[in-house]
């Protein structure tokens, strides 16, 4: 499925061990997250990605389907050297993005979006990410956060400006990125991550509608507590419905309290095949 904007609050997708959800949230009246869930059928590869939008609807919601787009016809080009070699593929999809970043700059005036994809390989999967979408691994009832935001909360974290991790979400320069495709000017940082799927049960990907209204504890808990078929919704529900404060951060730098659904919503949870 591509990254159509969809105008109803919510739409679910169960695709064989992959399942997936977009909500709108509390606040936003449009969507401007993509989705895409994919299959190369000639490398018997998947890929799995999330975009989330920036700079409003007639901008964001359109860079992010661009994103999605462009990803899903670069990918079915791909043949089986591609897939079984990392390396050429994380530099064949740096020069994708490259090219990505102009199409959308070119087609969405001051419009971005960050990019979080996955790729299925035959003994791995190769996380690449930019922005503050994120990847997790989910196993043996434990969630590990693949990705780091390129955000300046995370920067500021790093060094010990910001003590706990939990409290990056309530920062109030957590919207400001420092990796995506579009936008004014190029700003590209790629990340990679490459996770032996022997050592990993679950892939979730996650749009900071979700991050920011759930702490990685509160999502595990989710993750442990809930039955897996309807694991998405149980996330998307608490993210909507759980209003997260902080009174005791300094009120000139974070905010109190985050509002749950304050963002769009989109979710991507895949169950590793050797382990159904």
């Amino acid at each position: 499925l591509n990254g159509s904007q969809q105008k109803s609050k919510r739409k679910m997708y169960n695709l064989g061990n992959v399942m997936a959800i977009m909500d709108m949230g509390n606040i936003r009246k449009n969507q401007e997250d993509s989705i895409l869930i994919t299959k190369n059928h000639s490398t018997n590869s998947e890929l799995l990605a999330i975009a989330d939008g920036m700079g409003g609807l007639n901008n964001g919601a359109l860079a992010s389907n661009i994103a999605v787009k462009e990803l899903f016809l670069w990918f079915q080009s791909l043949s089986i050297d591609d897939i079984d070699d990392s390396n050429k593929l994380k530099k064949q999809f740096i020069s994708f993005v490259t090219d990505l970043d102009e199409k959308i700059r070119f087609n969405c005036g001051n419009g971005g979006s960050t990019l979080v994809s996955a790729f299925e390989l035959n003994d791995s999967y190769l996380i690449a990410n930019l922005g503050d979408s994120r990847a997790y691994s989910y196993s043996d009832d434990m969630l590990k956060q693949i990705t780091r935001d390129h955000s300046i909360t995370q920067l500021l974290y790093n060094v010990g400006k910001i003590e706990n991790s939990d409290d990056m979400r309530f920062h109030k320069k957590n919207n400001l990125i420092f990796s995506r495709v579009g936008c004014e000017s190029p700003l590209i940082n790629i990340d990679f991550f490459e996770i032996d799927k022997e050592k990993m049960d679950n892939l979730l990907l996650v749009s900071d509608g979700v991050s920011d209204c759930i702490s990685n504890i509160e999502l595990e808990q989710i993750l442990r507590n809930n039955d897996k078929q309807d694991v998405c919704n149980m996330i998307v529900d608490f993210a909507l419905s759980y209003n997260s404060v902080n009174n005791n951060l300094d009120s000139l730098d974070y905010n109190n309290e985050i509002i749950a659904g304050k963002d769009n919503i989109s979710i991507i949870y895949k169950k590793n095949r050797r382990h159904i």
